[in-house]
């Protein structure tokens, strides 16, 4: 399907109206923007870092009253208490780096209570192999929507609208250059094309490869 969004911000706000949609993140897009009418409680987005995961569910907690988002490796004992006050729960980079008896209870909990859960995680959880296996069985209820890498074509839609809003024009020779000498994120892209506009800027200079290659080897 056609992209859509808007502006490319540089500050770590994680606005909707800021966060670029695509058909490499459509599903899990949509699912964060329709709750809480989801077909289940629990939700695991997995892919790789720079994505756009955080970004979701920075979506996601402005859309709920009784919500709190937390790094996976913060999680203690006094979470379980917390899910009594919540109406989601929202861990970020679960990386195996929960105790396997504190998530299965965490999820006990949820269960009980019947609230919401979002996790956030690198690869997909059902396809970790858990030494606990009720912890297992509880993983299995959870919906899963990976995201991919954006595209070259993506990335090209995102490099031209970001700087037309400053009204530059490059050669699309440049911008291939780019796509294939910064690493296939979202932040990374646009922390590379803030400094390549701050640099071009701060010297006077149009952009060009010679410019483009001094903020590579920063």
């Amino acid at each position: 399907m056609d992209q859509l969004t808007f502006k490319f911000p540089f500050s770590k706000k994680y606005y909707e109206q800021d966060f670029f949609v695509s058909n490499n993140n459509f599903s899990a897009y949509k699912l964060v923007e329709n709750w809480p009418n989801w077909p289940g409680c629990w939700l695991n987005i997995f892919g790789p870092k720079g994505s756009g995961k955080t970004h979701l569910a920075k979506i996601l907690e402005k859309k709920i009253n009784k919500v709190k988002l937390i790094e996976a490796k913060d999680i203690k004992n006094e979470i379980i208490q917390d899910l009594n006050n919540l109406e989601c729960l929202i861990i970020d980079s679960y990386n195996r780096n929960i105790d396997e008896k504190l998530l299965y209870s965490i999820l006990n909990e949820s269960k009980q209570l019947e609230n919401y859960i979002l996790i956030n995680s690198i690869s997909s959880m059902n396809n970790t192999n858990f030494k606990l296996k009720d912890l297992e069985s509880r993983i299995g209820s959870f919906l899963f929507f990976g995201i991919e890498p954006p595209t070259d074509d993506l990335l090209k839609v995102v490099i031209s609208k970001m700087l037309s809003d400053k009204q530059i024009s490059i050669n699309p020779k440049i911008t291939d250059f780019i796509i294939n000498n910064v690493e296939r994120s979202y932040d990374k892209m646009f922390k590379f094309l803030k400094d390549v506009d701050e640099l071009s800027l701060s010297t006077g200079k149009s952009i060009n490869i010679n410019l483009i290659k001094k903020v590579l080897n920063k």
